[in-house]
């Protein structure tokens, strides 16, 4: 264990924040060893016993790429899962299962499996990130979604240290979101388990530590999204395979995004808006050339409805957030071009500022404080909300204060 370390190399971003205690995770046998850490249980006992369910004094933290601290000290204990492997664990005529471990990283994964010529992960090629980190937020990009090849996911309790499965349906996959980002939303603020901690938290400490993965000897490669199929028609490629789509997908990315490592970024910033059929005529009728995809989304399960209904909706009608449920006539415009369209692409101010080639994407330059990134996203989301009326959602993980 470390104290007062420097997350800086932990988080795309690049700013410079520490924590009170980090320890890295590189076997199952360091968690055990974790959760009879004097440091860790304290925190540990002091999120858990919280009535609402925070566990904001422990933060398991993967490759960074998609999170935000708020602020330039974390008061808590950031775990940091490093497990490596990837095995193959059976095969037959249609398909393989491989296992690949948290700890390692999410394009590399992606690279081996399309040397292997399997289907289903091509086009989240050149992602960022860890591989523990996919099923939380349910990464996606062009029209895939990480969800449509998990098996199980494999996750250890870090009170217990029990570990538990979760199949592809419980893990409750929606846009951009899973069990395992939205559980807190199931928290009762007066009912407590047998273990005296409060009922919905048990399940807020535990770590994915491996990711089960089916995919396809054989597949429909997906062009329609984006830019492919034009890139592909542009370089000449009419018959593409699998291994083509990969490259296609990484030049469009290379293109359009700061490199990681040299400004500092997550990626795409705010997820893209999901609005009513009825919204999105009234833009289409203000802008003919909105682009836009059809979009159907399961239902929240009850519990969660029932949570929203007591403790109140969307505060913007004609915006379907991640926590409504939303109807199957929906449609998703893609941020980007809201934001480019209210004039913020390329904009710049003081060390942080808006991609120059994809205004979906808030950077970094170096030098800064996490507050400056709070405050060029408040003011893009109230810019975009008072020319369309659209709200948009952060995408990136944005860390609770203590």
């Amino acid at each position: 264990m470390e104290k007062d370390f420097s997350l800086r190399e932990l988080n795309t971003f690049g700013f410079d924040v520490k924590a009170r205690y980090f320890q890295e995770l590189k076997t199952l046998d360091d968690v055990q060893e974790l959760i009879r850490n004097h440091e860790f249980i304290s925190c540990r006992d002091a999120a858990l016993s919280r009535l609402n369910g925070n566990t904001s004094h422990i933060l398991i933290l993967s490759g960074g790429s998609n999170i935000l601290f708020p602020d330039e000290f974390y008061d808590g204990f950031v775990v940091y899962p490093n497990l490596k492997g990837i095995d193959i664990l059976d095969e037959n005529a249609e398909t393989v299962m491989i296992r690949c471990y948290c700890g390692e990283v999410w394009k590399d994964f992606v690279d081996y499996t399309v040397s292997l010529n399997l289907y289903g992960l091509e086009n989240l090629a050149d992602i960022p990130g860890k591989v523990g980190a996919a099923p939380v937020q349910n990464i996606g990009a062009y029209g895939a979604e990480v969800k449509d090849t998990v098996y199980q996911v494999h996750t250890i309790d870090l009170a217990t240290g029990e570990t538990k499965i979760f199949s592809n349906e419980e893990c409750n996959f929606s846009y951009r979101n899973s069990i395992f980002k939205n559980q807190w939303i199931t928290h009762a603020l007066s009912q407590r388990d047998t273990t005296g901690y409060p009922v919905g938290t048990r399940h807020a400490l535990s770590m994915i530590f491996a990711v089960d993965f089916v995919l396809k000897k054989h597949g429909e490669l997906k062009l329609d999204y984006g830019n492919i199929r034009n890139y592909l028609i542009a370089n000449n490629i009419t018959n593409p395979t699998l291994k083509d789509v990969a490259a296609t997908v990484k030049a469009i990315r290379a293109e359009k995004l700061p490199e990681v490592g040299v400004v500092g970024s997550v990626g795409s910033f705010f997820q893209n808006a999901i609005v009513t059929m009825d919204k999105y005529l009234e833009i289409k009728e203000l802008y003919p050339d909105v682009p836009s995809y059809p979009v159907e989304i399961s239902p929240l399960p009850a519990v969660a409805r029932d949570v929203i209904n007591t403790e109140g909706n969307n505060k913007h009608k004609n915006v379907i957030s991640s926590e409504v449920e939303k109807s199957h006539k929906s449609i998703k415009i893609p941020s980007g071009w809201l934001i480019d369209r209210a004039g913020w692409k390329g904009y710049r101010e003081n060390h942080v500022g808006v991609w120059d080639k994809q205004a979906l994407v808030l950077v970094h330059y170096g030098g800064g404080k996490p507050s400056e990134i709070l405050d060029l996203m408040k003011k893009i989301q109230d810019s975009v909300y008072k020319k369309f009326g659209i709200e948009i959602n952060p995408e990136v993980n944005i860390v609770a204060s203590l």
